[in-house]
């Protein structure tokens, strides 16, 4: 073995704090750092990443778990606290978690498990490794063991390994087992039943690992050196000593470079290939320190993820250094407002707000003679690099900046140039903004009628010229104007551009596309089409279309298309265009991160486009903090992504258990909130998430970035959470995660108690109102035989007095005059008189008679008609029957009278005057009508009295019928002289009963 240790090495190290020693990592790198200021757990001493994905960490006090968004502290119900991790390891089986207290715990499906500690050596693991029979090796303070799946065994002299002590263990890919005291290195090649010593000069290893070309790397931070064992055509080793600064952690990525994690000075980056390395720059180390913006100094640990990203562990918490895809264009100190063009020969060409150019390799060239903020860039074939401003257009030329025009004569005050292009014949067509839209030719300018009326379409704000030569224009509100050989047309919704303020045009062979504040257009067959695009409000505000070939140097056998937008930069591929035009479904697409902030500012007007693309292959974005460059063909795949989670559930404040994915609340809250989150190590804010609550919304909310949603004043129910997340390709993570919860009504608040309390309500309301009436029906009843009893005593007092005063005088007057000679006339006289007064004592009698005919309030119309017959004496030989046909029922009070008094008159005229010798009343009771028929085989009444309705001076017959239409019934008499008398009187049901026919309040049929 040969030893390669050489005086430059030593000098690259002197020169490891010097500025170009960090250049590769900073220029080459993103940093992200986890603090506990960050919410990060602190000290980081040991690093895992499981098949799952997600980023183990054991620190100073537990064991923590990481999504790339948020740490989680592990828990398990019923385990004990892990305490201190000194070491992590994943396997198919599970999580190995190696104890600062000694001990191994391992983590599976089936819960902690405690893998027979009989035979593991005691004090702290330092180190744990799988061999390729799926065996666990562990490096503890009291030795070295085996896990061999049901048991420890532990490897001591009779195996080869004479140090009481172990320190690390290593598999490398020929499957070798590789540990390691403080001092001393051993082998287990693959079949072998012993380790072999190997002769190495160290005095505390302390990790072990291999490269992808086979060699081994040991660290030995006592000495401060790397040893790497390099192999060769023999079984032997050549060992190889570097210098390093205290080194306790290593790993190599994929270039085969090798990151170093020191006590003090930070993380280094050794090239796969030192010497060569040495030899070229004089730049052996490169090195990443808290100078730099690295949590700590002291790197105790470090992981490469499936991603490629670099993950740190030191004593202040966690860092990730990631492959930069964005590099920033370095420009002056105050620039801003950043216009953009691709020259003729290939160079970018930046122009800024305060009159700046940056030509080719970043040149800055302030160019005194502008004197004005450049807002347009655009490069032609007829005039080279154009420049547009509030002071005109120029060009650039070798001997200069040469203007070709001021603005137009009459120009707004604040007017400058918005956008150029220049048609086949060399004119040179400028929107000036707040003025219009000017052609310059034949060193004039000449202006172009306005394509609306409305101000804020009075200039585009876009401009461009496709493949055939036709010139585009972009104006706000969905218009769009193309000039084709003075032939112009006018574009808008009816022509299927629905996409508000055109602000990006991409011309590509057979395709047109367009770019505004709602999305994505393509013309095809005369007619603009939008693209479907996912994860709404990404693409909204583009401010820039950009074709590059799907694969480099393939031409334009397929062109992605780059959109730079209000949300992002984003890659569509062309095949997935191509698959989503055809019909397909939702379109994959790319979505990277970027450096600074993009122009977020909708309203905001910009020098666009904001994105050009270069023939040596590189895409440049004009960001509000700067330019910067993206290698299109570098950008890595997919990012590990699991399927969303629901991390928590809070309802007004407390946390609820959802570990069995169904919460039952005790009651409705105020608010419930609900976290979740999705695996992504490298680019966590580019995922994006959707959710919905059915039973509440059945529509998708787009949370955007957002990873929590808020539910206040849910009504009782049962409800199912729904979220899903969208990827950096806008692909759907699936499965779905969903929360079942479920709000209990509250006891008055539940659909039984509310009914029964409806009918409560009903039913009290019901006897409220029955008890009403019926207090009402007897006042009424009460007022009524008062009014009875009045007439009764009223009619008989008159009876008793007056009338029979009068019939006294009467018969004395009479007495007189019959003393007096029949001849005489004073006989005559009082003869007369006493005719006279005999009709006044009839009528009287019949107003008493009057006055007693109207029922008592109690009697039903049965016992009432019965009572007649005492009311006509001299009619003793009539036949006079009265009966009820069908179930009776309670009729009210002003129908009752009415039926009683018509029905009086027609019985008492029938058996007083109609010489009768049959009387018959009958009631005819149905659900529909109320009948009452009055018969008599009497001499009939003449037909001349029926027509005048009774006899002049008699009111009977006008009586009965002023009764009926009273109440709205039906009177017909039928009457023909010699044949007797029919009087029929009929009223409908629902106005003659109480209640409805059929009800507790209908009585039984009767004859009497």
């Amino acid at each position: 073995m040969r030893t390669f240790v050489t005086l430059l090495l030593s000098l690259a190290l002197g020169c490891i704090a010097c500025t170009s020693a960090s250049a590769r990592i900073t220029d080459e790198m993103d940093h992200r750092r986890w603090t506990v200021s960050d919410r990060g757990p602190g000290a980081v001493g040991a690093l895992a990443q499981t098949a799952d994905g997600y980023l183990w960490l054991g620190t100073h006090d537990s064991l923590y778990r990481f999504d790339g968004f948020e740490f989680e502290k592990f828990t398990s119900e019923g385990s004990e606290s892990l305490g201190m991790v000194s070491a992590l390891l994943s396997t198919s089986k599970g999580l190995w978690v190696g104890l600062r207290a000694g001990g191994v715990r391992l983590i599976s499906p089936k819960g902690v498990l405690q893998p027979g500690d009989p035979g593991l050596p005691g004090g702290v693991i330092y180190g744990m490794a799988e061999d390729q029979q799926g065996q666990v090796w562990v490096a503890a303070d009291d030795g070295l063991a085996r896990h061999d799946g049901t048991a420890w065994q532990p490897f001591g002299e009779d195996a080869g390994f004479t140090e009481r002590h172990a320190r690390a263990v290593h598999v490398d890919a020929d499957g070798s087992v590789w540990a390691a005291s403080e001092e001393q290195l051993f082998a287990l090649p693959p079949g072998a039943s012993k380790f072999i010593p190997i002769a190495v000069k160290s005095q505390s290893i302390s990790k072990i690992t291999s490269s992808p070309t086979g060699d081994i790397w040991i660290t030995d931070r006592a000495r401060g050196q790397l040893l790497r064992l390099k192999k060769t055509d023999s079984p032997e080793y050549e060992i190889e000593e570097i210098p390093s600064s205290r080194t306790v952690s290593i790993v190599i990525d994929e270039h085969g470079d090798a990151w170093l994690g020191t006590l003090g000075s930070g993380v280094h980056q050794l090239a796969a290939d030192p010497r060569s390395s040495l030899t070229e720059d004089n730049d052996l180390i490169s090195l990443f320190t808290v100078r730099h913006g690295l949590s700590s100094n002291k790197v105790l640990t470090q992981l490469i993820d499936r991603d490629g990203n670099l993950w740190l562990g030191t004593d202040a918490g966690l860092d990730r250094l990631s492959r930069r895809i964005m590099t920033p264009l370095a420009l002056p100190v105050g620039a801003g407002s950043h216009a953009m063009a691709v020259s003729s020969d290939g160079s970018l060409w930046v122009g800024t707000d305060n009159g700046q150019l940056i030509g080719p390799g970043g040149d800055s060239h302030s160019i005194s003679e502008l004197n004005m903020p450049i807002t347009t860039l655009v490069n032609s074939q007829d005039h080279g690099l154009l420049i547009g401003g509030h002071r005109g257009i120029f060009s650039i030329s070798d001997d200069g900046p040469l203007r070709i025009a001021a603005l137009p004569v009459g120009s707004a005050r604040e007017a400058a140039v918005r956008a150029m292009t220049v048609d086949k014949d060399g004119g040179i067509w400028v929107s000036i903004n707040r003025t219009g839209l000017f052609v310059w030719a034949d060193q004039h300018w000449r202006r172009i009628e306005p394509v609306s009326d409305a101000e804020r379409q009075i200039m585009p704000v876009t401009a461009s010229r496709d493949l055939t030569g036709k010139l585009w224009f972009g104006y706000r509100d969905n218009l769009l104007v193309s000039i084709d050989e003075q032939k112009i047309a006018h574009w808008g919704k009816e022509e299927g551009l629905d996409i508000g303020h055109v602000t990006a045009m991409l011309h590509l062979p057979g395709r047109t596309w367009m770019g505004g504040q709602y999305g994505l257009a393509y013309l095809e067959n005369g007619r603009f089409h939008r693209l479907s695009l996912p994860a709404a409000g990404a693409f909204q505000n583009i401010y820039a279309l950009v074709a590059v070939p799907a694969e480099k140097n393939a031409g334009n056998s397929g062109m992605d298309i780059w959109i730079h937008s209000r949300g992002g930069i984003f890659k569509l591929p062309a095949a997935e265009i191509e698959r989503v035009i055809a019909g397909g479904d939702t379109l994959l697409y790319s979505s990277h991160d970027h450096i600074g902030q993009l122009p977020m500012d909708p309203y905001k007007v910009l020098p666009v486009p904001t994105a050009v693309f270069t023939p040596a292959g590189s895409l440049w974005f004009a960001t509000e903090d700067g330019v910067v460059r993206v290698d299109p063909y570098r950008l890595r795949g997919g990012t590990q992504t699991s399927a969303v989670t629901i991390k928590s559930l809070t309802a007004d404040g407390a946390d609820l258990d959802i570990s069995n994915a169904s919460v039952r609340l005790s009651a409705a809250p105020e608010k419930l909130v609900i976290t979740y989150s999705a695996l992504n190590l490298s680019a966590p804010e580019t995922m994006r998430f959707q959710y919905r609550l059915d039973g509440h919304n059945s529509e998708w909310v787009d949370a955007g970035r957002s990873r929590q949603a808020t539910f206040p004043h849910l009504r009782p129910g049962d409800y199912e959470f729904q979220v899903r997340a969208l990827g950096a390709n806008g692909r759907l993570n699936l499965p779905l995660a969903t929360l079942t919860v479920s709000i209990p009504q509250v006891f008055y608040l539940r659909p039984e108690f509310l009914l029964m309390s409806a009918l409560a309500l009903l039913a009290l309301v019901l006897w409220m109102s029955r008890v009403h009436t019926l207090r009402e029906k007897a006042a009424l009843r009460t007022r009524l035989e008062e009014r009875f009893q009045e007439r009764e005593r009223i009619a008989r007092e008159l009876h008793d007095t007056l009338l029979q005063s009068v019939q006294g005088m009467m018969l004395s007057f009479q007495a007189v005059a019959d003393r007096l000679p029949k001849e005489s006339t004073a006989r005559h006289s009082m003869e007369r008189a006493l005719d006279r007064a005999e009709q006044v004592i009839a009528e009287g009698r019949d107003r008493i008679t009057g006055l007693r005919g109207q029922m008592a309030p109690a009697e039903d119309l049965f016992t009432a008609f019965q009572a007649l017959r005492l009311e006509a004496p001299e009619s003793d030989s009539v036949t006079y029957q009265v009966s009820n046909i069908g179930q009776t029922a309670v009729l009210r009070s002003t129908v009752r009278d009415a039926f009683y008094q018509v029905g009086r008159e027609a019985v008492l005229n029938s058996l007083r005057h109609a010489q009768a010798t049959q009387v018959s009343v009958t009631f005819t009771y149905t659900p529909h009508r109320f009948e009452m028929v009055v018969a008599d085989d009497g001499i009939g009444i003449d037909p001349v009295y029926q027509r005048m309705r009774g006899r002049p001076a008699h009111g009977g017959l006008r009586g009965m019928y002023e009764r009926a239409e009273r109440i709205d019934a039906k009177l017909s008499i039928i009457s023909n002289v010699g044949s007797g008398t029919r009087i029929n009187l009929s009223l409908p049901a629902s106005a003659a009963y109480e209640h409805p026919l059929g009800s507790t309040q209908t009585r039984f049929s009767r004859t009497g």
